[in-house]
């Protein structure tokens, strides 16, 4: 099975080193005008629907195209098929 992924903690992280200081969760909410639950959710890499104006601005926050910020993972299909 094939599932969407993001690398928006890398990201952080990345900025937070270039910056030299700590980034909250908050400060990235009221930037891109959402909820910090949000942004906690993408943290997480727990995002079940995308909203196109949330990844636009993710990818504005940080400074990277949609590509970078996305990835496709293929999961272990054996964990998710039951015994037969």
């Amino acid at each position: 099975m094939k599932v969407m992924k993001n690398r928006m903690l890398l990201f952080l992280t990345d900025k937070e080193k270039r910056e030299k200081r700590r980034i909250r969760q908050s400060e990235i909410a009221k930037a891109l005008g959402v909820s910090p639950n949000t942004i906690s959710n993408w943290l997480k890499d727990e995002i079940t629907q995308i909203d196109t104006n949330v990844l636009i601005g993710l990818c504005d926050y940080f400074g990277v195209t949609f590509e970078q910020m996305l990835y496709i993972e293929e999961t272990d299909d054996a964990l998710d098929t039951p015994d037969a």
